[in-house]
C-alpha cells in the first residue's frame, strides 16, 4: 500500500487529474489519495483533504481575495502530511501554490512528480523552470517544456495533453446531435462564458447579445444556442442567458463541443478542447476594469501575444481572438458569419488543428494519463 498526497488547484487541472487518480487506483486499489482538490478528483476516489474549487483567479486582486483560504489549505495540507506520512507527492500546475509548499515536502523528503508545471504552455524564456531542482520529475503537456525543464536540470518528459483522451471517448458527432435534438437543418452554436463568476458576467453579456445579433442579421441559419455550463450553475448563468430560447446544459462541454457547427469560446482549456474536436471557433475574452489595468501596467499584452490556446500554441493567429473593446456583440457575430460563409477559412483552421493536436502529443504511444502513472510507479520504485 502507497499513501500519496494531491495538490491541483483550477477547474480543468482537477479533470485531468481526476484521471490520474482513476488510473493509479485501477492499478493500485488499495492506494490511498489525500487530495487538496475539487470534485472531479473526489468523484475519482481521492480523499479530499481541502476543497480547492473556485479557486481559480486571474489578477493581483483577485488573488488576494484568496489569500486566506489558501493559507487555510496550506495548513490543512502540512497536518494531513504530517499524520499520514505520504510516500509521494503529485502537483498539478496552481504554481502560485504549490511552489510555495514544495520546499516543505523536499524538507521532509518526499518525492514529488509535477504533472502540468506552471507555465508549461510559454515557449520563450525561463519561466517555471525553477521549480527543476525541487521536483523528482516532472509530466509536461507540451515537447518545448520538456526541453526547457531538462535543461534546467529536471527529469522532465512529455506525456502529451489528457484533452485527447477525453474526446476520444466520446459518441460520434451525429450520435451526439440526435441526443441533443439538433437537426440537420440547425446551426448549433455552443457558448462558454468560462468557468469563474468575474467571466460570466464579463463575457457572457456579449455573447448574450451577439446571439441577438445572429438572429437579427441572418434568420436563414436557423440558430440554435446552447451555454456549456459548469455543474451547478444554470441558475446562476440563467440570469445572464435570461433568453428561454437558449437552452444551458450542465456537465457536457466536450459533447456540446463535438455536436456544435461552431462556438463561441472564453479563452482557456475548452479552446483546446474544441480544437481536438475540429470545431471552429471565435475566442472571447473581456474581464473588469482593474484587470484590465493590471494587464497595461504589467506589459503582459506585450509579453504575450495570444491568449487562445491553439495560436498560443501556433504562435500566430489560427482561430480570431476578440478582447477587451472587441469582445463586443457585433464584432462577434461579424467573425461567427465571417467563419461560416467561408469554406475556405473553416478548412484553413482545420489544418493547423491537426498541427495542434501533433504538439498535443497524438503521436504519443500512450495517452497523458498512462504515460504519468507510469512516472508515479517508477518514482515509487515500482516496476
Amino acid at each position: 500500500m502507497k499513501t500519496l498526497f494531491l495538490s491541483v488547484g483550477d477547474a480543468s487541472g482537477d479533470e485531468h487529474c481526476a484521471l490520474l487518480v482513476r488510473e493509479l487506483l485501477r492499478r493500485h486499489p488499495d492506494w490511498k489519495i489525500g487530495a487538496l482538490a475539487g470534485p472531479r478528483c473526489l468523484e475519482a476516489g481521492a480523499h479530499i483533504i481541502g476543497s480547492t474549487q473556485g479557486l481559480g483567479v486571474i489578477g493581483f486582486t483577485s488573488a488576494l481575495a484568496v489569500v486566506p483560504r489558501s493559507w487555510k489549505l496550506k495548513q490543512a495540507a502540512f497536518r494531513w502530511i504530517e499524520s499520514n506520512r505520504p510516500d509521494a507527492a503529485i502537483f498539478c500546475d496552481w504554481g502560485g501554490f504549490n511552489t510555495r509548499i514544495l520546499p516543505e515536502l523536499n524538507r521532509r523528503n518526499v518525492p514529488v512528480c509535477y504533472y502540468f508545471p506552471p507555465r508549461s504552455w510559454q515557449k520563450a524564456g525561463e519561466a517555471g523552470t525553477q521549480i527543476a531542482p525541487l521536483v523528482h520529475s516532472v509530466a509536461t503537456p507540451f515537447e518545448w517544456s520538456a526541453q526547457k525543464l531538462e535543461r534546467a536540470g529536471a527529469k522532465a518528459e512529455w506525456v502529451g495533453h489528457p484533452v485527447l483522451e477525453k474526446v476520444a471517448a466520446l459518441p460520434s458527432r451525429a450520435a451526439l446531435r440526435a441526443q441533443f435534438g439538433c437537426t440537420n437543418e440547425e446551426t448549433v452554436v455552443v457558448l462558454l462564458p468560462g468557468s469563474r463568476r468575474m467571466e460570466w458576467n464579463s463575457i457572457g453579456p456579449h455573447q448574450l447579445g451577439a446571439t441577438e445579433e445572429l438572429q437579427r442579421r441572418a434568420p436563414q441559419h436557423n440558430w440554435r444556442f446552447v451555454v456549456a455550463a459548469p455543474h451547478g450553475t444554470t441558475s446562476l448563468l440563467r440570469r445572464i442567458f435570461p433568453d428561454s430560447s437558449i437552452q444551458i446544459l450542465e456537465g457536457q462541454t466536450l459533447e456540446l463541443l463535438r455536436a456544435a457547427d461552431i462556438g463561441i469560446i472564453k479563452s482557456g482549456t475548452s479552446t483546446l478542447e474544441a480544437a481536438a474536436l475540429d470545431l471552429p471557433q471565435i475566442v472571447v475574452y473581456e474581464a473588469p476594469a482593474l484587470i484590465h489595468w493590471q494587464v497595461n501596467l504589467t506589459g503582459l499584452r506585450r509579453k504575450i501575444p495570444f491568449i487562445g490556446m491553439p495560436n498560443i500554441i501556433l504562435d500566430r493567429m489560427a482561430c480570431p481572438e476578440l478582447l477587451g473593446e472587441n469582445c463586443r456583440a457585433p464584432k462577434i457575430a461579424d467573425a461567427v458569419l465571417d467563419l461560416l460563409d467561408s469554406h475556405d477559412k473553416v478548412a484553413a483552421m482545420r489544418e493547423d488543428y491537426a498541427l495542434v493536436r501533433h504538439a498535443l502529443g497524438e503521436e504519443l504511444p500512450q495517452g497523458a494519463t498512462q504515460l504519468t502513472a507510469n512516472m508515479v510507479e517508477e518514482m515509487l520504485g515500482i516496476d
